[in-house]
Parts: structure tokens; sequence; C-alpha cells
């Protein structure tokens, strides 16, 4: 794991895992407070990478912000829960897929929803979505990259933040922090060493402490792509894509 994987917690709000069942029952149930409820939950994992998605269809940011805003709220407005595929078993390639016939439709005709036209608003922080597209250096990305890395990165934050809370709650926060930087590769070769005079550890000890460290948050990115797969057959396959993402970057 790379340095680049530790440092995106700063720009990554804790955002949900959006599961295929919270959507299922979303298509299944008449009652518009579910729906919403859907759709909040959807907003704050997905927005940030749809974001960066259609600013590289080279819309502005301002044009970018309002079609974020436009495609959640189509969920609701049009029904698209009750499209959604389980089938196909990934979610991410159903809400691409679903965001690429919106931005074509876009283009088709302009007519779209405006915020503070009457409709629900979806919160979107742009300046959060143009420093995360300015540090990413993504302008020789593809579109579809662009949106995988904020995925992979938005999976990444979420177990990072679960894995400091338990080790907060073990009494154990400080070994969190100091190993941490470790298993992003962010330290020089005697960083073990060092970790553990900190810890009050030997350094083989340390090295023990970071390997567990690891797992453990192996163990949660696996619960997390979990969530985002209909068929446990995919989960290998996804977890591999997952992890494939870092190494390409």
């Amino acid at each position: 794991m790379s340095k680049r994987l530790l440092q995106t917690r700063a720009v990554h709000g804790r955002m949900p895992t959006t599961r295929w069942t919270l959507i299922q029952a979303a298509a299944s149930d008449a009652n518009p407070s579910e729906r919403r409820r859907a759709l909040e939950i959807l907003s704050r994992d997905y927005w940030l990478p749809i974001y960066s998605f259609i600013r590289t269809w080279r819309h502005s940011p301002e044009e970018a912000e309002d079609l974020t805003q436009s495609f959640l709220v189509s969920f609701i407005e049009r029904d698209s829960f009750d499209d959604a595929d389980a089938e196909k078993g990934k979610f991410r390639t159903w809400i691409l897929a679903a965001l690429k016939n919106f931005l074509r439709n876009d283009r088709r005709d302009r007519a779209r929803l405006k915020r503070g036209g009457g409709a629900a608003h979806i919160s979107i922080d742009r300046d959060l979505g143009e420093a995360w597209l300015e540090g990413a250096r993504v302008s020789d990305d593809s579109p579809d990259s662009v949106f995988e890395r904020h995925w992979a990165s938005g999976i990444l934050e979420r177990c990072l933040a679960r894995l400091e809370e338990r080790y907060r709650l073990e009494g154990k926060e400080r070994y969190f922090e100091v190993l941490m930087p470790l298993i992003a590769g962010s330290e020089e070769r005697t960083g073990y060493a060092q970790a553990g005079a900190e810890l009050g550890l030997t350094e083989g000890s340390a090295r023990s402490a970071a390997f567990r460290l690891r797992k453990r948050l192996r163990a949660l990115v696996r619960d997390e792509v979990a969530a985002t797969v209909i068929d446990p057959e995919n989960l290998d396959q996804e977890i591999e894509h997952f992890y494939g993402i870092f190494r390409a970057s």
C-alpha cells in the first residue's frame, strides 16, 4: 500500500457503503421516505466519483455540480431504482452505466433539473470535488478510470475510519497513528525500529503489530467490497480490481 492511499483520508468524508439490498428495498417500497433514505445514502457514497466523472466530460464545475444533483435526484423522480439490475453483480458497474446514459440524454436535450427548482436538493461540495481532481492529477485518465479511482478511494477511506475507531475503542489509538504510515509505505526501512521505540516495543513486536493492523484493514476492505456485489462468486475478482486500481496509480 502506498503513501497515496493514506493521503486519501484528507480528502474523503466518511461515507457509508451503498448496498444492493438498500437499492432493492427502495425499488419495491412505495414509501417516499424509504426512497429518500436510499437517495441520501447513495449521494453520500457516490456524489464525488459522479462529480469527478462529469467533469471529465468537459463540463464546468458549475455544470458538474448541477448535473450531479440532477442525476442523483432522477433516481427518485424517474424511478431509476426499479431499473437496478442486481444480476449484473457489481453496483459500481450499474451506477456508471446509468450515469453515462444520463449524460448522453443531457447532450441531446439540455432540459435538466435546476438547483432550488422545487426538487429534492442534494448537498454537493464543489470545492472538495475540485480539490480531489487537482490532487489526483487525473487530466490524462479516462473518465471511467477517474470514477473507479474515486470509488476505490472512498472504500479505503471508510475502512481506515472504521479501523481507527476500533483501535481507539481498544485503547490503542497510538498504535494506529504510528503504524499506519508504515503500512502505507511512507517511512524508511528503519521505521519499524523507530515505531517500536515510540510504542515501547521491540522492532520485531512492532512488525508483528503492523502485520495485524494490515490484516485487519484487508478484512475491512473485503467487507466493504462484499457490500457492493450481489454474487459472492464476484467478490475475489472485485477485490483484486480494487487493489489493482492503486497499483496502477
